[in-house]
């Protein structure tokens, strides 16, 4: 897997979270609707068989019932997603396509994504997994979501400093695969 496949997927695991969001707040608005239900229910019931006609429920249950559906829908897009997130983040495997010359600047190297690459789902959905805020921090190096900063003075070591880095959330994330087993 790459990093470019694994934004693609990030990407649909935070709109699907939001989606998520969403669907909860409109159940819990709806449950606030259907408490008060009962006896407005009853007393229409009542009412439509006074008056000789069919009685039918009101809206909102079916669409409580289409949310929940929906809901678990999502839910289940969302776990195979984290689940895909976790599986690319975690392989050996995995291709970070940064450019091999860096800019140097005064004590730190700057490696750019190729082709102006930009990866800000994958660096938002790293910063949950490894519970560190944005740009992702691992020991002298820095992950934004368009380049990779390396507080060293000799490329050698800072390339190194990289490989290490991503090394290390790539443990981190198959620990937290292996407890979730």
């Amino acid at each position: 897997m790459n990093l470019t496949e694994l934004e693609a997927t990030a990407g649909r695991l935070v709109e699907e979270q939001e989606r998520l969001k969403t669907i909860d707040a409109e159940l819990a608005a709806l449950s606030q609707e259907i408490k008060q239900d009962p006896k407005r229910n009853e007393k229409d019931k009542a009412f439509y068989e006074l008056i000789g006609m069919d009685w039918s429920a009101p809206e909102h249950l079916s669409r409580e019932a289409e949310l929940k559906k929906e809901r678990e829908s999502v839910r289940e897009s969302i776990k195979e997603a984290q689940s895909k997130v976790l599986d690319g983040v975690s392989s050996e495997r995995l291709v970070i396509p940064l450019d091999p010359t860096p800019a140097k600047d005064e004590g730190t190297f700057t490696f750019k994504f190729r082709s102006g690459a930009t990866f800000p789902k994958t660096v938002e959905e790293l910063s949950t997994i490894l519970g560190i805020s944005t740009p992702l921090s691992i020991r002298e190096v820095t992950i934004h979501q368009d380049k990779v900063v390396v507080r060293e003075s000799d490329e050698y070591f800072a390339k190194k400093k990289i490989v290490d880095a991503f090394e290390d959330i790539r443990k981190t994330v198959k620990m937290k695969l292996s407890s979730q087993a």
